[in-house]
Parts: structure tokens; sequence; C-alpha cells
């Protein structure tokens, strides 16, 4: 009896050994082959926009974005809007960036014709002395037929940091206060320093 007794706990004991070992090799297998994420790792749509601060940074100054066009650039809840518009102290500032593709257009042409692949950031700040921007708005303009409504741009919103989006795409918002500008490729540039204007051809 005694003997019977001590071959099963030693089946028993094999067994939780053997289920250990597995359970073991199943968790090491599991973290060779899916690495945790590298923190702050950026996605391949925010890369577009990865080092914008080394563009040509198009105003010299803040330029003053009245509330209400300010806070339509960030998708925002009808309670945020009702707060923004009873709060007469809540204009922003923004300042605006251009990647090297559309630069010449945005600073020389008076009707400019923006090439595919130009990427326009616009930082929001709540002041004009403020050194970290509380949200981006991003413009890119893609292949033709991409979206004809607007000039085949698309449409980005990120978090100041550059390193989550928020929206992306043919956004409805964006897209209504880029319609009056179609005599400069839908893009605004009430932001260029007035003396640079007077300069456009």
């Amino acid at each position: 009896m005694k003997t019977n007794f001590f071959k099963a706990a030693i089946i028993a004991v094999i067994l939780m050994m053997s289920l250990v070992g597995f359970l073991f090799t199943q968790k090491t297998e599991m973290q060779t082959a899916a690495p945790a994420a590298t923190p702050g790792k950026k996605i391949e749509e925010i890369a577009e926009i990865s080092g914008y601060k080394n563009w040509t940074k198009v105003n010299d100054k803040p330029a003053l974005m009245i509330s209400r066009v300010a806070i339509m650039c960030a998708t925002p809840s009808r309670e945020i809007i009702e707060r923004e518009e009873l709060n007469p102290h809540s204009d922003k500032y923004i300042e605006v960036y251009v990647n090297e593709a559309g630069k010449n257009e945005m600073l020389t042409k008076k009707n400019p014709k923006f090439p595919v692949g130009t990427v326009i950031v616009k930082e929001k700040l709540t002041a004009a002395e403020s050194k970290t921007p509380e949200l981006l708005t991003v413009m890119i303009k893609r292949e033709k037929g991409f979206n004809k409504k607007v000039g085949d741009w698309e449409f980005m919103t990120v978090n100041g940091e550059a390193t989550e989006i928020s929206a992306k795409g043919k956004l409805e918002t964006c897209q209504a206060c880029h319609l009056d500008y179609k005599s400069t490729d839908y893009v605004t540039r009430t932001y260029l320093p007035y003396e640079l204007r007077q300069k456009l051809k």
C-alpha cells in the first residue's frame, strides 16, 4: 500500500514539474515573440511631422487666432464650445512650420499650388510666450484625387508632444474653415507677416 502511495506521489511531482517547465517555456517564447512596445515610439503617420521644429518657421512671431476658430481645429465637444464662447480671454496663438517641399509656394507665391508631399504644421499656444504647444494641427498634401473638395489635403490633429493622433483624414471641421481659400490652394496664410505678404508674386 505504501509502495503505491509513494509511486503516485512521485508521478504527481513529476507531472507538476513538467507543467511548471511548460508554462515557463511558453512565457519565454511569448516575451521573445512580442516584446513590449518602446515608450513614446511614434507611429508611421506621426513620423510625417517628425522634426518639424527644424523646418522653415513661417511666422516670425506667434500669430493671434481667435478662440472660435482655434477650437474648431480641435474637434471640440459642445461643452467646450459653449465654455470658450463665454470666455473673453481664451484667444489662442499659433506658430506655423512648413517642410522643404512646400516652402517656396508658402513664402513666395500669391496663388500657390503646393506640391504633393507638402506638410504644414500649426502649433496652438495658450499664450504668445508659451514654449510648449497644447495641440498641433497638420495639413498634408496627398496625391491628385485624394480629396477633391479641398485640393487633396489630408488633415490631422496631434497632441502637443507629437506622440498621439486624435483625428486624421478628411476632417469636416477643418475643411469647413479652408473652403474659402481656394485661390491659395486652401491654405489660409493669414499668419504670414505683413511685410512678407506684400512681396508675394
